[in-house]
């Protein structure tokens, strides 16, 4: 803009020069042309006068080259205004240009400001992602490291629990083997005292043979003494009648002591099994119903002593059940006895506790275990006055 101005100024100051020469150029010219007319106006006056020579100026002439200079100062003012114009074109052009360019550089400026501003918000973003990513990466590294320590730990605790149930296996073995040894050896010793049951009831029956050969032939002596024989008749059958009882009582007493003391150790080993196993050995050995029958004849339990009258046959029999559940639950392995009876002669109080309960028959291994098992059995109480009268003092078939 003040290039333009500059130049304007310069164009100015040329046309005012020109203009002022041409005006001086035109005034010298007018100027000649009075001078000449004045000198031959001069000559002619005097008449004699001599001959001055003097230069004739052609008027067209004078226009001619005025009117050229005119056209030469019109065409340099048109040249100058075309000159100027083209400058102020250009001026005009460079001036866009540069406004052009000013805003193409204002524009860059933006632009590299926003790709700053956005390179920092990258970056800053970048930032942020990498300690997001390197705090996630650390809570997974503590993540991993308390999975891999819980796994540490669930393994150690299996450990103890296999360690554990081992534990228990083999203390459960070496109860069920002690079990066992002890079954065998109550069976042994019930064979053992059976042997000498029977041992002591022949010796029994032969002494009471024995005495009553003895009173046959002290009665035969007695014939002749009437009264004396009479009493001593009566006497040694009496004596004899009192000493088999004795020899059948002691060798009862004896087999009774060795049956309690095998039942005492069966009563412990199953006390032991029950607290190791618990429900266990309760679920093995649920009641299975209807075993045990009354002795004799078909008739009921306990018929013989009992009095029967006001209880009915379903009274009984369920009560029954109940008795022969309640010894079964105690066992530890009815299967084994599968097959085999025993004849359990029992004494009940109105509560249903059981007061005597002794083996009078059937299978040795099996009584013992029977006596044991009822020894250690919660029998419930009985449903009427009628059904204890019934089984206060009876004989079972037991049959597990």
């Amino acid at each position: 803009m003040v290039k333009a101005t500059e130049q304007n100024d310069k164009l100015n100051r040329s046309v005012i020069v020109s203009v002022v020469l041409h005006i001086l150029l035109i005034a010298l010219l007018i100027w000649g042309s009075l001078y000449e007319n004045t000198e031959m106006s001069s000559a002619g006056g005097g008449g004699d006068g001599s001959v001055v020579g003097a230069v004739m100026v052609d008027p067209g002439a004078v226009v001619e080259q005025y009117n050229r200079q005119q056209q030469q100062s019109s065409d340099a003012q048109r040249a100058e205004k075309q000159r100027q114009k083209k400058a102020e074109q250009q001026a005009e052009e460079l001036q866009q240009k540069q406004a052009a360019e000013q805003q193409r550089l204002k524009e860059l400026e933006q632009e590299r400001l926003a790709a700053q501003e956005k390179a920092a918000q990258d970056a800053k973003a970048q930032a942020e992602q990498q300690k997001k990513a390197a705090e996630q990466q650390q809570q997974a590294a503590e993540q991993q490291k308390a999975a891999e320590a819980a796994a540490a730990k669930a393994k150690e605790q299996q450990k103890a629990a296999e360690q554990a149930a081992a534990k228990a296996k083999a203390e459960a073995d070496k109860i069920a083997k002690a079990q066992a040894d002890a079954q065998k050896k109550a069976e042994a010793e019930a064979k053992k005292e059976a042997a000498a049951a029977a041992a002591a009831k022949k010796q029994a029956e032969e002494a009471k043979k024995e005495a009553a050969a003895a009173a046959e032939q002290k009665a035969a002596e007695a014939a002749e003494k009437k009264a004396a024989a009479d009493a001593e008749k009566k006497a040694a059958a009496e004596e004899a009648k009192k000493a088999a009882a004795a020899e059948k009582a002691a060798a009862a007493k004896k087999a009774a002591d060795a049956k309690k003391k095998a039942a005492a150790e069966a009563a412990k080993q199953s006390a032991d099994v029950d607290n190791l196993f618990g429900d266990l050995a309760d679920g093995k050995n649920a009641p299975k119903g209807g075993g045990a029958k009354a002795k004799g004849d078909g008739k009921p339990a306990g018929q013989g002593n009992a009095k029967t009258a006001g209880a009915s046959g379903a009274d009984i029999a369920g009560y029954e059940g109940q008795i022969k559940a309640a010894i079964e639950n105690k066992f530890y392995d009815p299967s084994s006895f599968v097959g085999k009876t025993c004849d359990l002669s029992i004494k009940l109080a109105p509560d249903g506790l059981l007061i005597d309960i002794k083996a009078v028959g059937g299978d040795p291994a099996l009584c013992q275990a029977a006596v044991a098992a009822a020894k250690l059995a919660h029998i419930p109480k009985p449903p009427s006055q009628a059904v204890y009268e019934h089984f206060k003092n009876a004989t079972l078939v037991f049959k597990p």
